[in-house]
């Protein structure tokens, strides 16, 4: 069977079909979760910064209404307000700049070689407003910013900047931010292509364009989270990471359009909707038990070395990384941004028609 024959089988035989998705939040209740107190308050500079960069007030008001403070308000439960306005307006950037490219494709003017113009000039956008090796923080005009979305990460570099954070810290944070933008244009290619990828390929971009890499740099940045190299670079911290982003297939559980896991394990495994449904959920498991033995294996091995306060570091790194992932449950069943919600069943399950 053809990439191309196996692209129309899913669409034919998903069609119609209702996706069963079970209560989720009992595996995630002993997760750090909760909400910001200054969510409101940030709210109002989050809201101001959109009625600045969307003019369609259609477009605006649906954005609105998915609220990125309270998605940021729950990554970050015990940041402070300046901390949080950092990062819900790191988030107005990162939900709106891909939208370009969306953008194009929804109106029929797929166009790779832009999109990959797009990307570098964003990418070198943001390497200068982070101020990455000697770059200079206010681009020059002629080598400036794509759109006005994209040039709002300008605010957000220099808030980052001005809060202290040390040069190797921002150059991780670009070096994810890179992956997440290139990632972007090769999931584009693949949906121009109208191809359904293996689950190898599908991992190859979907795991860069989730962001949780960004995340993790940017949680343990806001978080004022500082271990040693020994931990952040061994084999469990990296292992917890993978579970983190392999959990945020979670928000891929509601349809089954291309770039989606569902029909992409249809297919490489050869199982129908449910039983591609319970292997995804199988894995939702597995990553929580692997989070939770790598998060024990590094307490265990590498902090009593280290001494007490390396131990309450990696307590919150811990809780830092649960924050992401019980985030994105909530945040994909409340928001109007995925539609979960009217789909809710008295038991806590969703049946998502197809």
């Amino acid at each position: 069977m053809t990439e191309h024959e196996g692209a129309a089988i899913s669409a034919e035989t998903l069609s119609g079909q209702v996706l069963h998705i079970p209560d989720l939040r009992p595996a995630f209740a002993s997760w750090k979760q909760g909400v910001n107190p200054n969510h409101e308050w940030v709210k109002t500079a989050v809201e101001e910064r959109l009625e600045d960069l969307i003019e369609n007030k259609e477009v605006l008001a649906k954005v609105k209404a998915t609220d990125i403070t309270l998605f940021a308000s729950g990554l970050f439960p015990t940041a402070s307000a300046e901390d949080l306005k950092t990062a819900a307006l790191y988030y107005v950037w990162l939900f709106l700049w891909d939208d370009v490219i969306d953008g194009a494709e929804a109106d029929g003017a797929g166009d790779a070689l832009a999109a990959e113009a797009y990307c570098r000039r964003s990418v070198a956008f943001v390497r200068r407003a982070l101020g990455v090796d000697g770059a200079e923080t206010a681009p020059c005009p002629e080598e400036g910013a794509p759109t006005r979305i994209c040039e709002s990460f300008g605010d957000v570099g220099r808030r980052i900047v001005e809060r202290g954070c040390r040069a190797e810290q921002r150059r991780g944070l670009f070096e994810q931010l890179r992956e997440y933008m290139e990632g972007c244009v090769t999931e584009y290619k693949w949906r121009l292509s109208g191809r359904v990828p293996s689950v190898e390929q599908f991992y190859s971009w979907r795991l860069k364009t989730s962001s949780v890499d960004a995340m993790l740099e940017l949680c343990r940045i806001i978080n004022n989270i500082d271990l040693p190299n020994d931990i952040l670079g061994s084999e469990e911290h990296a292992a917890m990471g993978r579970s983190v982003n392999k959990l945020l297939i979670i928000k891929e559980l509601k349809d089954g359009s291309f770039g989606n896991l569902v029909p992409v394990t249809m297919r490489a495994l050869n199982l129908d909707l449910e039983g591609a449904t319970q292997a995804l959920i199988q894995d939702i498991h597995g990553s929580i038990k692997d989070f939770n033995d790598n998060a024990s294996a590094i307490r265990s091995r590498i902090v009593p070395e280290q001494g007490v306060g390396v131990a309450e570091q990696l307590r919150r790194l811990t809780e830092s990384y649960q924050a992401i992932a019980t985030t994105v449950l909530n945040f994909s069943i409340q928001s109007p941004r995925y539609g979960l919600s009217k789909y809710r069943q008295e038991d806590g399950s969703y049946a998502v028609p197809l």
